[in-house]
C-alpha cells in the first residue's frame, strides 16, 4: 500500500493540473463462461454475443465535474446478434457520473427514470502494475453481487486506473477510483481503451442530465414489480 500511495503523489505533483478533459473509446469483449455449455436456452445468443462484440464500441466523455458514457453507432455481424452483444455487456443506457454518483438513463413503456448509483464501491488497491495505451495504471478488485430468482450471484470485477487521469470515471458507471478506468472486467465482460483523445486546454462539454425522476435501484425494481 505505501507503494501506491507513493506513486499517486508522484503522479498527482506532476499530472494533476494536466489532464482534466478528454475522450476515450472502449471496445467490447465477451468471452465464454463455465457453464455456458450446459445452458441450452442461451447458449445460442450468448455464442452470438460473443461473435458480435468486437463490433461494438463506447465512448466516455469526460471533465473535471461529470462524465458521459453512451454506445457509438455500429453494426454487426447481424441484428440480432449486435443487440445480443448490447445486451449480455450490462449496458442499459446512457450513464452520467460525478464526483460521488453515476445515473443510468432509463426509457420505457412504465416511463422514464434516473437511476442513481454511489459509484464507490468496496474496491481493494492492489500492488499490480500494468501498461494501457502509454499509461501506468494500477489494478483494483471489488465483487458484484447479483440477485435474481435463480439466486445469490457473485462476480468478480478487475479495474485497471490510471492515476495521471485523476478523475474517478470509467466505463459502465464505475468509478469511485483515484484514477479514470482504462481497462474493466465484470466476469467475462471486458471493456478495453481502443483510443485516447486528452484535452487539457479544452473543456469538453458533456450532455446534460434528462429532467427524469430520479430513483435508487430498489426503487426501480419495485415499479418493475408493481406494472
Amino acid at each position: 500500500m505505501k507503494l501506491i500511495q507513493l506513486f499517486f503523489f508522484l503522479i498527482s505533483f506532476n499530472c494533476l493540473s494536466q489532464i482534466n478533459n478528454g475522450k476515450i473509446e472502449y471496445g467490447l469483449h465477451i468471452s465464454t463462461f463455465e457453464g455456458l455449455e450446459k445452458t441450452t436456452r442461451m447458449k445460442v445468443a450468448y455464442v452470438k454475443a460473443m461473435e458480435n462484440s468486437p463490433f461494438i464500441n463506447f465512448e466516455l466523455l469526460f471533465n473535471s465535474n461529470e462524465s458521459f458514457f453512451y454506445i457509438k453507432d455500429g453494426l454487426g455481424l447481424d441484428d440480432q446478434g449486435y443487440l445480443y452483444a448490447k445486451l449480455f455487456s450490462g449496458y442499459e443506457g446512457v450513464i452520467f457520473q460525478n464526483e460521488e454518483f453515476s445515473y443510468s438513463e432509463i426509457k420505457g413503456e412504465i416511463g422514464n427514470f434516473l437511476i442513481k448509483k454511489n459509484k464507490k464501491k468496496d474496491w481493494t488497491l492492489e500492488n499490480e502494475t500494468k501498461e494501457i495505451n502509454g499509461f501506468v495504471c494500477f489494478k483494483a478488485t471489488a465483487v458484484k453481487t447479483v440477485i435474481n430468482s435463480a439466486g445469490v450471484f457473485h462476480f468478480p470485477v478487475i479495474a485497471w486506473y490510471c492515476p495521471q487521469i485523476p478523475l474517478s470515471y470509467g466505463p459502465n458507471g464505475y468509478g469511485g477510483l483515484p484514477g479514470l478506468i482504462l481497462e474493466l472486467q465484470v466476469r467475462n465482460i471486458l471493456f478495453g481503451v481502443k483510443k485516447i483523445d486528452l484535452k487539457p486546454n479544452k473543456n469538453i462539454l458533456v450532455p446534460q442530465r434528462k429532467e427524469f425522476k430520479v430513483v435508487s435501484e430498489k426503487e426501480y425494481e419495485d415499479i418493475l414489480l408493481k406494472k
